[in-house]
């Protein structure tokens, strides 16, 4: 059959059993433990392992959601030897971890970590050009007037990381500084742009289209909370239930990858700063409609990626609306796209 990005394996941890999509499986550790059907008989393959394990293994794979969920056995064979996630040829949805709900205005929770492990060319190893993070409010449609405002996601940071997980994706070490920023900074904002455009197509390129008319432009990002385009903040958000207090802090993770502390993948495990003058990225989601996207964009040319390069984006789970039915949503919300030069 073949598995797609948003299917979900079933990976134990410590004895404790959770879910991942297969588009996020680089999240799955080496000692994780996945479920498999070998002839007919059941094992436990540790993750590290399952690369020898034989081709006509199967493991148990869900695909759909809700009502229309099903569950159906995937052989080895049909998972590809590289886990690099494309995401140069079509927009790619970046599944969150676990979000929490009815935490009141702008709360102190710890941001989380997610991570893309992506191929940026199909052509060669390297690729140059232009990084796009996407916001979609994906928060709950019911109500007389919607919940959309719940929508709000703070980012903090963003890290590119060599394919080893442990090195700032960096072109020209000691000339300048590598691909790593948090958003408390100045010169790491400066960085990046924004939309204002009301886009409402999740599959257009961040580029062209996407129900903007004419084609979206890229703005810097100001500290205006309006809906449809990313700001700065570092008071909160003005809606009722979401929103983080602080960002994290600028001095343990900076825009220098010679002192930054690497950002660790995981749910609610990094502490928001303890200064006031330590701010995030978000979209304000009051006026914007659910289903309406924001991008997010490298304000100049990204070089020397390598295919297999790690992203790494730091999200606020930790206050996303009062309820999971009127909330932000765990898919849908979160994307990531590189058109290459």
């Amino acid at each position: 059959m073949g598995l797609q990005s948003s299917d979900v394996i079933l990976v134990e941890r410590s004895s404790t059993l959770y879910r991942e999509t297969y588009g996020n499986r680089a999240n799955i550790n080496s000692s994780d433990l996945l479920l498999v059907d070998r002839g007919g008989t059941l094992y436990k393959c540790a993750y590290s392992d399952w690369p020898n394990a034989n081709s006509t293994d199967l493991i148990l794979v869900e695909r759909g959601f809700g009502a229309g969920a099903a569950m159906y056995k995937e052989t080895k064979a049909n998972w590809p030897t590289t886990s690099n996630v494309d995401i140069h040829s079509a927009n790619y949805m970046v599944t969150l971890g676990t979000l929490l709900y009815d935490q009141g205005d702008d709360s102190t929770n710890p941001y989380s970590v997610v991570e893309v492990q992506a191929e940026f060319s199909s052509s060669a190893t390297v690729g140059n050009g232009t990084l796009y993070i996407g916001f979609r409010n994906s928060a709950g449609e019911g109500g007389t007037t919607g919940y959309s405002y719940y929508g709000d996601l703070p980012i903090a940071g963003i890290q590119i990381l060599e394919s080893n997980g442990t090195t700032i994706r960096n072109p020209q070490p000691g000339v300048e500084y590598g691909y790593c920023w948090n958003f408390a900074n100045s010169a790491d904002r400066s960085e990046w742009w924004t939309t204002r455009a009301t886009i409402t197509s999740k599959t257009a390129s961040p580029e062209q289209g996407g129900g903007a008319s004419p084609d979206p432009v890229y703005y810097t990002v100001g500290t205006s909370a309006t809906a449809r385009r990313f700001s700065y903040t570092t008071n909160g958000t003005g809606s009722s239930q979401v929103g983080a207090a602080r960002g994290i802090s600028s001095s343990t993770y900076t825009g220098d990858d010679t002192t930054t502390t690497i950002l660790a993948v995981g749910t609610a495990n990094i502490s928001q700063s303890s200064s006031s003058s330590d701010g995030y990225f978000f979209t304000e989601c009051s006026g914007m409609s659910t289903g309406n996207l924001t991008w997010l964009s490298t304000g100049f040319t990204v070089t020397s990626l390598e295919n297999g390069d790690r992203i790494r984006i730091c999200y606020y789970g930790g206050g996303n609306g009062l309820d999971a039915a009127k909330g932000l949503q765990t898919t849908d919300s979160l994307y990531v796209r590189y058109i290459e030069d």
